[in-house]
């Protein structure tokens, strides 16, 4: 069974609610999830100021990753406190992976939406016959 912080897929997510897996986490796993999130979180701030000061594409996209995987460090967190408190609801780390599974996969859509009209745009720029 793969620690919570590698439910990035809406798949093991998915079955975790089906199987009504409840969540366990240790002292270990919760500082590793504070130092990630944080981390995560800094590192996306940094990432978009120097993606927008440079026009990077590519660093705004990886700034996105970055929060993402900064608000699923946090999640971990939330998800493992509510469960702690309010054991009737086990089925919030789930659900918020497959919820973050389709925000990412939302974004790759989005992406690939954006780059189709530069691909059209560059197809005839430099033909090499």
């Amino acid at each position: 069974m793969p620690p919570p912080c590698t439910r990035l897929t809406g798949s093991t997510s998915s079955h975790d609610l089906v199987t009504k897996l409840l969540p366990e986490v240790d002292d270990f796993l919760f500082s590793v999830s504070i130092v990630s999130g944080v981390s995560c979180f800094i590192l996306a701030v940094f990432k978009c100021m120097l993606g927008r000061v440079l026009t990077s594409r590519a660093l705004i996209t990886d700034a996105f990753n970055s929060l993402v995987g900064g608000a699923m460090g946090f999640s971990i967190l939330m998800s493992a406190e509510v469960y702690r408190h309010h054991p009737d609801i086990w089925y919030m780390d789930g659900t918020i992976g497959v919820l973050i599974g389709v925000i990412i996969l939302t974004y790759g859509i989005k992406l690939l939406v954006d780059m189709v009209p530069r691909i059209r745009q560059t197809r005839n720029y430099e033909r090499f016959e």
